[in-house]
């Protein structure tokens, strides 16, 4: 009886979670074994068959190939066990954000609706079929928000914090905007034992908890490249930021810097400047990631931003801008958003032959990897037809993502819900914003930002958890309805009347 009244509670929710399912399985159908992101596909899988490191990016979704590699089963090989898998992830932040939604006391559909963006934008499942890590990124920061906001009005237990902040740490390996997440974690566990609404054992737990991922990458990077960091990149990527506004003549850099000047005609997307064949990266000894090439660019874009902080405040705010346009931007170029188009799921964005990370290929790699075969993007139809279709349609424009961010924000001001929704609101506007400060805009920066987005507008319309609120029992979440639980039965769930309401982060 319980178990029916649970699931006529969640029937909503469940048809639109097998539309989701139904669209992922269309999906996998329609591009074999998976699609392919150019140099950036080739890097990671490199990584995972030959557990070296790429320095232009951090290889941590190289790692999770490397993991996936030994599964396969009847007729499925280890590339489409992947695709496979990032499909479920995107359903995981649905379900996630759905329970989430309903243990902070909201309705069914209201939880429902704030799935939607996740389950059926186009762009989030064009990402899930391609060998990227932004799917695996979002939901790693999902999973930690749900650890650290899944009991309204509770006390945080130690143990729960450290994980969500190894997660992040996780999570920066993935994309090194993770570390930022982590920072901001950080910064309100720091906040919260200011004002004793978080333990000294709370915060030391996630701050060794974060680090230990981060720091067992810089070794095993420093092992490979001499250098304990991330990447050997961040300097050249900052720089190539500049290159939108750098005026050498106001900089006067010294001699050693002065190749790194933008050249001279119509400035490019920042980015570009990194990847064109005349890059002033190419001019440096070692090439565009070498220890001293980054380095220098490193000093010419603090230089660059320190003598010009307007125009690079004007730079990153137009980039940022580009986050909200109704139509998505041509932006870096017409050759990077067609990557995202399903249309154009079979070109081969780099050569087969390209030189991968340790002496492999593009297409040995993908064949060493997928048991032998073969394995550029196979286009079957009529599916990948009606996927061509649906992406014309069915997907978020930027403008409404900036409608929920605001919303979420108003609302939480309104309410002064910010221990419910502050923290993925935060999160959400960090993947949106550091890209831009520290590099550049692209389309693909905005699908991580949606479930987190989702995440805080849906949290910021949740009910108060007030200390003398009772617990529902299950089957008084499923359906929507308030039930008393006797005195005698009540557990320690929520705080007591005589118990402070204590925030998300506390111990």
């Amino acid at each position: 009886m319980d178990r029916a009244r649970r699931a006529r509670g969640h029937w909503l929710f469940g048809l639109v979670l097998i539309a989701a399912l139904a669209l992922r399985v269309l999906a996998s159908l329609a591009f074999r074994p998976i699609l392919w992101f150019g140099g950036d596909s080739a890097s990671y899988l490199a990584t995972g068959l030959r557990l070296v490191p790429d320095p232009s990016r951090a290889g941590g979704y190289g790692f999770l190939l490397w993991a996936l590699r030994p599964l396969h089963g009847p007729g499925l090989h280890s590339l489409a066990l992947v695709g496979a898998l990032q499909h479920a992830m995107g359903l995981a932040m649905g379900v996630l954000i759905y329970l989430l939604a309903r243990r902070h006391g909201l309705p069914a559909w209201v939880a429902t609706l704030a799935t939607v963006p996740v389950l059926f934008d186009a762009y989030e499942l064009q990402l899930e079929s391609d060998a990227v890590p932004d799917i695996p990124f979002g939901l790693v920061v999902v999973v930690a928000l749900y650890l650290l906001l899944r009991s309204p009005g509770e006390r945080r237990p130690a143990a729960l914090t450290a994980v969500a902040a190894f997660l992040l740490g996780v999570s920066a390996l993935l994309w090194p905007v993770g570390l930022v997440l982590l920072a901001i974690l950080l910064a309100v566990l720091l906040a919260a034992l200011l004002i004793r609404r978080a333990g000294t054992v709370t915060v030391l737990a996630a701050l060794l908890a974060g680090a230990l991922p981060v720091a067992a990458y810089a070794a095993w990077f420093s092992e490979h490249e001499h250098q304990f960091s991330l990447t050997r990149s961040d300097g050249v990527y900052l720089w190539s930021r500049t290159m939108s506004f750098a005026n050498c003549a106001v900089l006067e850099p010294p001699a050693g810097e002065r190749v790194l000047c933008p050249p001279s005609g119509r400035r490019m997307a920042a980015s570009l400047y990194i990847w064109e064949q005349d890059s002033p990266l190419l001019a440096l000894p070692g090439g565009r990631f070498s220890a001293r090439a980054n380095q220098l660019a490193l000093h010419f874009a603090l230089r660059a931003i320190a003598a010009q902080p307007g125009d690079y405040a004007a730079a990153a705010g137009h980039d940022i801008a580009l986050s909200f346009f109704w139509t998505r931007p041509v932006h870096p170029d017409a050759g990077i958003v067609d990557r995202y188009q399903f249309a154009d799921a079979a070109t081969a964005w780099v050569p087969a032959s390209l030189r991968t990370p340790g002496g492999g290929t593009v297409a040995g790699d993908q064949a060493r990897y997928n048991r032998g075969r073969p394995a550029p993007t196979r286009v079957v139809q009529p599916y990948a037809r009606w996927l061509v279709t649906y992406q014309h349609y069915a997907y978020l424009p930027g403008t409404l993502l900036g409608v929920i961010l605001l919303a979420g924000l108003v609302v939480t001001m309104v309410r002064r819900r910010v221990r419910g929704a502050g923290l993925p609101w935060t999160f959400a506007v960090t993947i949106l914003v550091v890209p831009p400060l520290v590099a550049d805009f692209d389309l693909r920066y905005l699908v991580p930002a949606v479930p987190v987005a989702c995440l805080a507008a849906v949290l910021a319309c949740a009910p108060p958890a007030t200390a003398g609120q009772r617990r529902w029992t299950t089957s008084a979440a499923a359906t929507g309805t308030t039930v008393p639980v006797p005195e005698a039965e009540r557990t320690s769930s929520l705080p007591s009347a005589s118990t402070p309401t204590a925030s998300p982060e506390s111990d």
